[in-house]
C-alpha cells in the first residue's frame, strides 16, 4: 500500500460521495529519545528522559562507536559490533478529531525482542526483529500528549550475520474509521491472461469495528499504468457489529499490459468502503499482470518465455549506515545492481526486507526471491522460544504483506536448515517442510515454494570424503516445488537423469575464481543463479580484522571491485572491458565445501619498476588487445566456456590500455595511468538536490588525486568532513572491510585513493555545505540543496 505523510486522497474523478473520510498514515520517525542499557520504569509517563540522546529514525544503535572483540557480544559473526539492551521514548500528539477512531501503531522492524508501551500500558512483545508488527492503541491514547516507549534486547546470539539493533525501520501511525479494509487486506490474482484480456480477482477483507449492523458498499476501481480507470466492480453486503467479511470481486481488463523485467507495468486497485453512502476508507495497492512458471525442461518462464535468473544474494545492512533502512539508500543499491551489474533478480537473504525494497523492484523490473528464514530454530525468536510456536503467525504476515508484488516469483521458507544438514533430523525436516509448504500454498497458491539446501546430498559428507559424489539428493529436495541448492550445481546433470521431474535453481553460487562457475552447468533447464553475496556485508567474518564478508563483488560503499566487472560481462549484453592487476596468488579458504581463492586484484598502475605482474582483462568481447605505453602485449580471443584474458607483464610506469574487439571493430576500452603524488581532494555527489523530508541521502565520493586529477591508489590521507546547513553527516566509509575506523565519524582515511561521505537531509528547505580537508592537500567545498 502506498505510504505518505498525509491523508491518502483519491482523485475527484474517482469519488462518488462528497463526504470524504480516508485513512491517514503518518510517519513518526522524528524526535525520539534513546539510551543504551537497562532502565527502570522507563515506560512510565513520569520518567525523566531529558538526558537521553535525541535520535531520528531509522536508527541502528549498534553501528555507533568502536568495534569490540569477545566482549559485549562482539565477535566475527556480527562484525565485532556490540549487542545491547536499549530504550526509546517519544511524545506523540493526538488530535481531538481522531479520538474514537481506530488508531494503529506500526513498527516495520525493531531488532530484537521488543516491548512497546503507550502511556504506560504494555501493548505487547514481538520477538522477530525482521518483520513488521502493529498494535491497536485506539483505547490507550488520549487527546493531546501521549508517550510511546520501546525496549529491545539484542544480547543473545540471534543470527549468523550482523543484524544491527533498535528501531531500524520506519514507524507509522494509522488512523482509520471503524469500518475499514484490514491490514494487508487485499489479495489480487490474475488467473487468466491472454493478449485480448486478463481476468483480475480481488479479495478484500473489511472489518466493521462498530457495535451496530451496517450496510457496507465496496467499490474497486482498476487503474491502468497510464492513470485511467479501466474497470470497476461494486459489491454491497450487510455487516453485523464486529464482523469481518471477505469480498470477492472478478473483473476483466481488455488488452492488458503485462508486467515484465523490461516493461514493469503496474496497475492499481483503488478500493473505497462506504457506509450509508458515506466514504469510510480508501485503500490502494499496486499489482502487475504477469505469469510465472517453472518447468523441468526450461527452468523459469515469465509470461511464457524463458528468463534465466541473473541474481545476487543480499543482506540488509547499508555499510556505514548499518541496518538503518533508508529508502534512498536502498534505491541507490538496487539501481546499481540492476543498471550497472546487470541483475534481473535478487534474493532477500534470509528474512523479510523493508516494504519499499519490493516496491522498487515492482517499479523497476527486478525479480525477487522472497525468503522468510535461515534456520528453523531459536535464531529468530530467542533462547527458549520454540520456532514451532511462532512461525505460522509470522509467515502469514509475511505472505499477506508481499503477495501482491509482481516482482516476487518464489517463496523461500528456509536456508541450509539443520533438519536438512543433519542426517538424523531428515525425517523431521521433511515433515516441517511439508507443513510449511502446505501452509504457504493455502495462503497464496499462485507461486512455488522452496527451501535453499546445503549440502544438497543426503549423507552430508564433506566433498573430501569418499562417496560424496555418488550420494543421492536429500529427501527434503522432493518436497519442495523447486529444488534450490547452494554451491552444488555440479550434481544437476546427474540428478536430472534419474529424477526428470525436478526443477533446479542455484540459490547461492560463489564469486571466487572470478565467478566463472556461471559457465559450469547447462543454463537451458536451470532457472538461474544468485551469487553469494552481491555486496560485502557486515558480519559472517572469517576473523579479525575483517568486519564482514569479503568476497562480494561490490564493497560496503557501493563501489565495484574488479570482480564486479566480470560478473557484469556475464549478466549484461553490452561490451565490457576492465583491467585488473595483481602480483601474488592470494589466499584460499574452505567455505561450505567450496575452495574460495581470493586474489588482491587492483585497478591500478602504480607498482615498482620491473615488478612481474599479472594483468587480467574482464571482457565479453570476441578479442581483447593489451597495450603498455602504446606497445601491444598481444591479442587474445575469448573462450566462451571460460572467458579469461590474462597476460604476464613487466611493470613500466605510464599507461596500460585494453581494447575490446567485436567483428574487427573496437567496441570498448579501459585505460589506467600511473598516478603521481597526492595533491588535492575532489568531491562528487550522486545528487545535488535532496528532499527536505529528513530521510533523503546523498552519497559523496571523495577522491585524492594528483595534479593531473588521476586518483592516487596508494594514498592513505585522512579526510576530515564538516557538514553544515539543512543536512547532517549520516556515515563515512572507504570500502576497506578490514578497517577499524568508525563508520559514524567526521573523518575517514582513503583506501585505494577514495572514501565516502553520506549526507542525510534535514526537514527544512535550504542549503547543505560540505567541506573536506586534509593536511597537505587542497581541500574542497560542495553545496547541496534541500527542497
Amino acid at each position: 500500500m502506498k505510504r505518505t505523510k498525509h491523508t491518502l486522497l483519491l482523485l475527484a474523478l474517482l469519488l462518488t460521495s462528497t463526504s470524504l473520510f480516508s485513512r491517514e498514515i503518518i510517519r513518526i520517525n522524528f524526535d525520539w529519545k534513546f539510551t543504551l542499557g537497562e532502565q527502570k520504569n522507563a515506560q512510565s509517563l513520569k520518567y525523566d528522559d531529558t538526558k537521553w540522546q535525541d535520535v531520528q529514525l531509522p536508527h541502528d544503535a549498534s553501528i555507533y562507536g568502536p568495534f569490540v572483540k569477545d566482549s559485549l557480544g562482539g565477535n566475527a559473526v556480527n562484525g565485532y559490533r556490540p549487542k545491547n539492551i536499549g530504550w526509546y521514548r517519544k511524545h506523540l500528539t493526538i488530535d481531538k478529531k481522531n479520538i474514537g477512531k481506530k488508531i494503529f501503531l506500526e513498527f516495520e522492524g525493531v531488532y530484537r525482542a521488543s516491548d512497546v508501551w503507550v502511556n504506560g500500558a504494555h501493548c505487547g512483545t514481538f520477538l522477530n526483529g525482521n518483520l513488521d508488527f502493529q498494535y491497536d492503541i485506539s483505547k490507550l491514547v488520549l487527546e493531546g500528549d501521549n508517550v510511546i516507549a520501546v525496549r529491545y534486547d539484542n544480547r543473545e546470539k540471534s543470527s549468523r550475520w550482523y543484524t544491527g539493533e533498535g528501531i531500524y525501520r520506519d514507524v507509522y501511525l494509522h488512523v482509520l474509521e471503524p469500518v475499514h479494509v484490514d491490514r494487508y487486506g487485499t489479495y489480487i490474482t490474475t488467473p487468466k491472461i491472454s493478449k485480448e484480456s486478463a481476468k483480475v480477482v480481488v479479495e478484500t477483507n473489511v472489518t466493521n469495528d462498530r457495535t451496530d449492523s451496517i450496510i457496507c458498499k465496496l467499490v474497486t476501481d482498476i487503474v491502468s499504468p497510464w492513470g485511467k480507470v479501466v474497470t470497476t466492480r461494486t459489491s454491497v453486503v450487510p455487516l453485523t457489529g464486529g464482523e469481518n467479511f471477505k469480498f470477492h470481486q472478478e473483473m476483466k481488463i481488455d488488452a492488458p499490459v503485462l508486467w515484465d523485467i523490461n516493461n514493469p507495468a503496474l496497475y492499481k486497485a483503488v478500493t473505497r468502503v462506504f457506509v450509508k453512502e458515506q466514504l469510510s476508507d480508501v485503500y490502494e495497492i499496486n499489482f502487475g499482470i504477469r505469469e510465472v512458471e517453472f518447468t523441468p525442461e526450461e527452468g523459469f518462464l515469465l509470461n511464457g518465455r524463458k528468463v534465466f535468473l541473473k541474481g545476487v544474494c543480499l543482506h540488509q545492512d547499508l555499510g556505514p549506515l548499518g541496518v538503518a533502512a533508508f529508502e534512498s539508500g536502498w534505491e541507490k543499491r538496487l539501481s546499481i545492481l540492476k543498471n550497472e551489474l546487470g541483475c534481473n533478480a535478487i534474493r532477500l537473504s534470509h528474512n523479510p526486507y523493508p516494504k519499499f525494497v519490493l516496491d522498487w523492484c515492482d517499479r523497476n523490473g527486478i525479480l525477487v526471491f522472497d525468503e522468510a528464514y535461515d534456520k528453523w530454530d531459536e535464531q529468530y525468536y530467542g533462547k527458549g522460544n520454540s520456532f514451532q510456536n511462532y512461525w505460522k503467525s509470522d509467515v502469514e504476515t509475511w505472505i499477506k504483506r508481499d503477495r501482491n508484488h509482481p516482482s516476487v516469483f518464489i517463496w523461500s521458507v528456509g536456508n541450509e536448515v539443520f533438519q536438512q544438514i543433519r542426517k538424523e533430523q531428515a525425517e523431521a525436516g521433511v515433515t516441517l517442510l511439508k507443513e510449511m509448504t502446505d501452509f504457504v500454498h493455502k495462503l497464496e497458491p499462485s507461486r512455488k515454494v522452496t527451501c535453499a539446501m546445503y549440502p544438497s546430498r543426503f549423507n552430508s559428507l564433506s566433498h573430501r570424503q569418499k562417496g560424496y559424489l555418488e550420494a543421492e539428493p536429500h529427501p527434503i529436495a522432493f518436497y519442495m516445488d523447486v529444488m534450490s541448492v547452494n554451491y552444488m550445481a555440479k550434481f544437476f546433470a546427474k540428478d536430472r537423469q534419474k529424477y526428470p521431474q525436478l526443477t533446479y535453481l542455484i540459490s547461492e553460487e560463489v564469486t571466487t575464481e572470478d565467478g566463472l562457475r556461471y559457465f559450469e552447468y547447462d543454463h537451458s533447464y536451470v532457472a538461474g543463479q544468485f551469487y553469494w553475496g552481491g555486496t560485502e556485508y557486515i558480519g559472517e567474518s572469517f576473523g579479525w580484522p575483517s568486519k564482514g564478508w569479503i568476497n562480494g563483488p561490490i564493497d560496503l560503499c557501493n563501489n565495484f571491485k574488479p570482480l564486479a566487472y566480470n560478473i557484469k560481462s556475464f549478466y549484461k549484453d553490452e561490451p565490457v572491458v576492465r583491467i585488473a592487476v595483481w602480483e601474488n596468488k592470494g589466499e584460499t579458504l574452505d567455505w561450505n565445501d567450496v575452495k574460495m581463492t581470493t586474489k588482491p586484484k587492483k585497478t591500478s598502475w602504480n607498482w615498482t619498476d620491473d615488478d612481474s605482474l599479472t594483468v587480467q582483462v574482464f571482457s565479453n568481447c570476441e578479442q581483447v588487445e593489451l597495450f603498455i605505453n602504446g606497445k601491444s602485449q598481444g591479442v587474445k580471443a575469448i573462450n566462451r566456456s571460460k572467458p579469461e584474458f590474462i597476460w604476464r607483464v613487466k611493470y613500466e610506469k605510464g599507461e596500460i590500455k585494453a581494447i575490446g574487439i567485436n567483428e574487427g571493430k573496437t567496441e570498448a576500452q579501459h585505460i589506467v595511468r600511473t598516478a603521481g603524488t597526492p595533491h588535492r581532494i575532489i568531491l562528487e555527489t550522486d545528487k545535488s538536490t535532496l528532499s527536505a523530508d529528513g530521510l533523503d541521502l546523498a552519497y559523496l565520493k571523495v577522491k585524492v588525486v594528483d595534479k593531473d586529477n588521476i586518483i592516487v591508489p596508494t594514498a592513505t590521507n585522512k579526510i576530515v568532513f564538516k557538514v553544515s546547513g539543512t543536512g547532517s553527516n549520516a556515515g563515512v566509509g572507504n570500502g576497506d572491510i578490514k578497517s577499524s575506523e568508525l563508520w559514524q565519524a567526521d573523518s575517514r582515511s582513503v583506501y585505494n585513493g577514495e572514501c565516502q561521505l553520506i549526507v542525510r537531509s534535514g526537514r527544512e528547505k535550504g542549503k547543505i555545505t560540505v567541506e573536506a580537508t586534509s593536511p597537505g592537500l587542497k581541500g574542497m567545498k560542495l553545496q547541496l540543496q534541500t527542497k
